[in-house]
């Protein structure tokens, strides 16, 4: 809608009708005029109507990693696993779903303080520009506010709950054939898109999974969407993760360890220590991140204003 246009909509239910206009006021700001009327319960209330004007405003969660690899208090690095701030798009995607030319590289690590993170071997590899950054003002609850927004709101957002200290083996795309073909099976609790096949009915389809306490994925599959983790989270087995994947407490990957392309962030709420090791692999990829930004509408919504958002428009003339 254009600032200063209006659109209206009306329905119609067993015992009355109700029209709604929306105008669009600025970027952010929208005015919801209301009314409903009664057609039917007797000659006491037959006719009978309510209009209501609700100010509301747009929010959005900015959940932007600041690099491939965000962290506070402590981070292990070792083994042969890579940590990348180059930007890039995921081969299965191709520039057929991101643009080229939005790419920007970023930090491969960034860190409350550079005396926080410890490394054993030689073989791993940590790449960005620049490679590492520090910021002091970091911290666990700066890690876990998005935009207007905070951890909580985001949780409650999620399309999917995983119960505390579940182990997955693996997510796969799931669909269901009607009327009108093939559709994505979206209520299949492990059904986190399809990775592979952009162009496929599960394409598109990038859900916000939440898990409830600890989280471990062993697994050579992959996912797509918004993973949060409530408590710890495991990756081996070489799993594969397209998108933000923020984990309120620690990370570590062993073995294969996991892919995540998109970025990460280990908030470290417990002041342990994220250990990355084994074949681990974290991707900057802003197109990762935005694809799952853009395909969820439950990230954009509007709300009420915090105080005086409403006022009784019933006498008042059209």
């Amino acid at each position: 809608i254009a600032t200063g246009d209006s659109i209206m909509r009306s329905d119609t239910v067993a015992v009355g009708t109700a029209d709604v206009t929306v105008t669009r006021l600025s970027d952010w700001l929208f005015f919801v005029d209301s009314e409903s009327t009664v057609t039917r319960g007797g000659p006491l209330l037959n006719g009978a109507s309510r209009r209501v004007g609700t100010l509301a405003k747009v929010r959005t969660l900015d959940i932007r990693p600041p690099a491939a690899l965000t962290t506070v208090n402590g981070l292990r690095l070792g083994g042969s696993s890579v940590v990348v701030g180059q930007d890039s798009i995921p081969p299965a995607w191709g520039t057929g779903y991101c643009d080229p030319s939005d790419l920007t590289d970023k930090p491969g690590v960034l860190i409350d303080d550079m005396r926080n993170i410890r490394t054993s071997g030689t073989r791993y590899d940590v790449s960005g520009r620049p490679p590492y950054d520090a910021d002091p003002s970091l911290n666990s609850d700066a890690l876990l506010t998005f935009g207007d927004l905070g951890w909580s709101d985001l949780v409650a957002l999620a399309n999917k709950r995983i119960p505390s200290g579940a182990s997955i083996t693996q997510t796969s795309p799931d669909s269901t054939l009607t009327s009108d073909g093939y559709v994505c099976r979206t209520s299949q609790l492990l059904n986190w898109g399809d990775t592979e096949n952009p162009g496929g009915v599960c394409g598109n389809y990038f859900p916000v999974v939440y898990a409830e306490g600890d989280l471990g994925i062993q697994s050579n599959k992959s996912g797509q969407g918004i993973l949060l983790v409530e408590g710890d989270l495991k990756l081996t087995g070489g799993y594969t993760f397209y998108g933000p994947v923020i984990v309120k407490g620690t990370l570590s990957t062993t073995g294969t360890g996991g892919h995540v392309h998109g970025g990460l962030i280990a908030a470290n709420v417990d002041l342990d220590t994220s250990t990355v090791l084994g074949n681990a692999l974290v991707q900057y990829s802003s197109c990762g991140i935005t694809r799952a930004l853009l395909n969820n509408s439950r990230l954009t919504f509007a709300v009420p204003l915090e105080e005086r958002s409403w006022v009784d428009l019933t006498n008042v003339g059209n």
